[in-house]
């Protein structure tokens, strides 16, 4: 199948809705992911999935199918684009989590980008397994996060580390979600990207921890957003998907 190499349809009215996961292991990212709603509902959405988190699995209700070949991926992800209707699609990468794979798959999604139809989400678990840098990110991972935007384009990128993802990943990113991260020195390095208080991101209590504590995989989070004190503060119940308040212990 042939697939147009580069979008189409520059739309700059579009706005920024690149976003970051940002939590140590357990803190609850991939959970957010499915249940924040930060990928809508009724979304377009292609996944990169080497750990099968989405794959086989509902997400919102809807099926996500998986495809380890990129030419059946690239087939359902045309006939989805085309239809106009929502669909969920993820690309297991034969290979793993690594550069080529990621580059084949937002090969993939830059080419359906198009400023005129439903805004496509762009999932990328694992980023920092892939794109061993902090340095700019090149290709068409790095081109997504650059230009995506005109063409209808969100990019979601989940990682434990800031400091081991390209600063094209945050700069580019408008809004973040936070998780408990897994030092000081990480809340740190959050607290200065973001200009909170370091405590307000080491105090986060992970899903981990939660279940260890009181039996329940609740993980606290912060969301920031572009614009001073735009900050939510909130935790979410990893297993039934439920937002809480910070009260529901």
């Amino acid at each position: 199948m042939t697939l147009i190499v580069n979008p189409i349809n520059s739309n700059p009215s579009h706005d920024a809705e690149h976003t970051v996961y940002l939590g140590g292991t357990g803190s609850g990212k991939t959970s957010a992911v499915k249940y924040m709603g930060l990928v809508p509902k009724k979304s377009q959405a292609l996944f990169f999935d080497p750990y099968r988190n989405y794959a086989g699995q509902k997400f919102h209700g809807q099926m996500c199918h998986g495809f380890t070949d990129p030419a059946k991926f690239i087939k359902a992800a045309v006939q989805g684009r085309r239809s106009g209707c929502s669909f969920k699609l993820a690309y297991i990468p034969p290979k793993g989590a690594c550069m080529s794979e990621l580059e084949t798959f937002s090969a993939i999604a830059w080419a359906l980008g198009d400023g005129h139809k439903p805004k496509l989400h762009v999932v990328i678990e694992e980023l920092a397994s892939c794109a061993e840098t902090s340095g700019k990110l090149e290709g068409k991972t790095g081109e997504l996060l650059r230009g995506g935007r005109q063409f209808g384009h969100v990019v979601h990128t989940i990682f434990q580390r800031g400091q081991e993802v390209p600063k094209t990943v945050t700069n580019q990113s408008s809004v973040w979600w936070l998780g408990a991260v897994n030092s000081g020195v990480d809340a740190d390095w959050v607290a200065k990207q973001k200009g909170v208080h370091s405590n307000e991101v080491a105090d986060l209590k992970s899903a981990k921890v939660n279940k260890q504590c009181i039996g329940k995989a609740i993980a606290e989070y912060l969301i920031i957003r572009d614009g001073i004190g735009n900050l939510e503060r909130g935790a979410l119940n990893c297993e039934t998907g439920k937002r809480l308040s910070r009260n529901y212990r």
